[in-house]
């Protein structure tokens, strides 16, 4: 026996099975749509398109980018460079410090006065340079050593090698 059922019959079974689905969702609430709006934009494992990530290396107490890597260090300045573009090195040290004064330029960024918005122990100056199509990152730690208890004003002189007057003490040390 063979038995096929008309077509207007299987498209209407199919309409049929299909209606139910069809129904609108109402509209989120206003709190609800901004959740899912911005959990959309941005996922919790991806950063924004011109955000720096933090690296593992710190120049006292400002973290290095990732992107960028550490090539010298000594006791009062550490130099690192990368392959990143230097408004953004910039920005990612704006959003980390306090500085009393920022000099912008088309080529250098220096931030001077600067202190760290987690740790404002040191006094830092960061400069940002654009080289040869790389960036240079230079912290320098301008932190003043506390003074010494107990000394005159003349012993405080003769301990950086001066004068009260500011001249050295021993002219040939300087050669």
């Amino acid at each position: 026996m063979n038995r096929s059922f008309p077509a207007a019959a299987v498209v209407a079974a199919l309409a049929l099975a299909t209606a139910g689905g069809c129904r609108r969702r109402p509209p989120p609430e206003p709190n609800e749509a901004a959740a899912v709006t911005s959990a959309a934009a941005r996922p919790a494992d991806h950063a924004l398109p011109d955000e720096i990530a933090e690296g593992a290396d710190t120049a006292f107490g400002l973290p290095v980018p990732r992107q960028m890597r550490v090539v010298g260090r000594f006791d009062d300045v550490v130099f690192a460079t990368g392959d990143i573009a230097p408004e953004l090195v910039a920005n990612y040290v704006r959003q980390r410090v306090i500085a009393s004064h920022v000099e912008t330029g088309p080529a250098k960024t220096v931030f001077t006065g600067v202190t760290l918005r987690n740790d404002p122990a040191h006094t830092l100056r960061v400069d940002v340079v654009s080289r040869n199509g790389d960036t240079d990152l230079t912290v320098r730690d301008e932190t003043r050593p506390p003074a010494r208890e107990g000394l005159s004003e003349a012993d405080r002189w003769k301990a950086q090698g001066l004068t009260p007057q500011g001249a050295p003490l021993d002219p040939t040390h300087l050669e």
